[in-house]
């Protein structure tokens, strides 16, 4: 006996097997299309489903509905951790550095136990056995290689290659901070500049006291920089340990220049005032000549590496008693000075090029004023800590 419906029917039906429930309906063109079931409801709800996809006119006859989801199940098996992860990395339009690291990120970490599995079988429960065996040494790899593996997944999902990316699991992605970098002290600073070379003075002033990224130093142009405002405009940077056959590189240096990271990282800022004379004395005395001359030029006026760098500062960071001191370090140096004299978190922010593109649009017009005065306040601490050392 079928029971009649809104659309279709249901009928049931009592044979070796047992009661089956077969449910009908027909298509304007007359055709019909059934499916037996072993529970009333199961059926209700199949022709519930079904005009569902006729209403929303995304329907198709299940037969090839049936064919084309064996046909995304077959891809999905084939679709492993490795094949999709290399073509993940390959399609996005990422940075040579960025493109280095997750690569790096893969070979070790994630392939090595995700490889062959296929990416409908990355569940919780494994992603969560694959963090147990990684090197609890390494948090901070250890966390960037789960931030990769769920950005791979969640791009699975949104190419509908799996259902659903599994679960975040709260604080994976993030490391303890274990080594806080010591900010130089004004005399720690003093004592490496005055053992630099004199093309390299300067370079240590604007790490210290500007805050700037050794990448953005080792591009900046005389054209980047006014030597009477002490304003610096910082829109590139070398990227480090890039092949010269990465688009983009330099050919004449084999260098790969970029802008910055976000757009924050594009910014003006000052140097503070005693530095001004530093400053004027090193573009007439240092920087290459022309409008596009690098402030600190290499022997052959090219880029100048970080080992050339490093060779000259090792020995002037030794002298002030502070081996640990990066370059980095110093750029912290510089931001915990600006927040000693009263820089909001958005104008520290600001000062380092990497705030959000949201808070920068918010103080933009304020950041430039504020920044010549926070480098005014500098100036004027550091010329305090000068004139006492001159009255000793």
């Amino acid at each position: 006996m079928a029971g009649r419906r809104g659309f279709g029917e249901v009928e049931r039906r009592t044979g070796s097997s047992g009661v089956t429930y077969r449910a009908r309906y027909a298509m304007p063109d007359g055709t019909r299309y059934s499916r037996s079931f072993g529970a009333k409801m199961d059926a209700e709800a199949w022709l519930v489903a079904e005009r569902s996809l006729i209403d929303r006119e995304e329907w198709s006859p299940p037969a090839a509905r049936r064919m084309a989801a064996e046909r995304r199940a077959r891809e999905a098996a084939s679709n492993t951790v490795a094949a999709y992860s290399q073509r993940y990395v390959r399609e996005r339009d990422l940075r040579p550095t960025t493109a280095r690291s997750y690569e790096g990120l893969l070979r070790t970490r994630i392939l090595p136990y995700f490889g062959e599995v296929p990416l409908r079988d990355v569940s919780l429960s494994e992603i969560k056995r694959w963090r147990t065996t990684l090197d609890p040494e390494t948090e901070s790899t250890n966390a960037a290689a789960y931030r990769l593996l769920r950005s791979i997944l969640q791009a699975a999902e949104e190419e509908e290659l799996i259902d659903r990316a599994p679960p975040k699991i709260r604080g994976a992605g993030t490391a303890r901070v274990k080594n806080v970098a010591v900010p130089a002290t004004f005399d720690e600073i003093a004592i490496i500049v005055d053992n630099m070379p004199g093309h390299l003075k300067l370079f240590i002033v604007l790490a210290a006291f500007v805050g700037l990224r050794e990448g953005e130093l080792f591009e900046l142009r005389r054209s980047d920089v006014d030597g009477v405002t002490g304003r610096i405009s910082v829109a590139r940077k070398v990227d480090k340990d890039v092949d010269r056959s990465v688009r983009g590189s330099c050919p004449e240096c084999g260098r790969h220049i970029s802008t910055p990271k976000t757009r924050s990282g594009i910014r003006v800022v000052h140097v503070p005032p005693p530095f001004l004379p530093m400053l004027q004395h090193h573009l007439l005395e240092f920087t290459a000549e022309g409008n596009k001359g690098l402030l600190f030029p290499g022997d052959r006026t090219d880029h100048m590496s970080a080992r050339y760098l490093m060779d000259r500062y090792r020995p002037a960071r030794e002298k002030a008693g502070r081996p640990d001191l990066t370059i980095h370090h110093l750029r912290h140096t510089a931001l915990t000075i600006a927040g000693q004299h009263g820089a909001t978190g958005a104008e520290l922010q600001a000062r380092a090029g990497h705030a959000s593109q949201a808070a920068m649009a918010i103080y933009q017009h304020a950041t430039l004023d504020r920044d010549r005065l926070l480098a005014e306040k500098i100036g004027q601490s550091y010329d305090a800590w000068r004139d006492s050392r001159r009255s000793e």
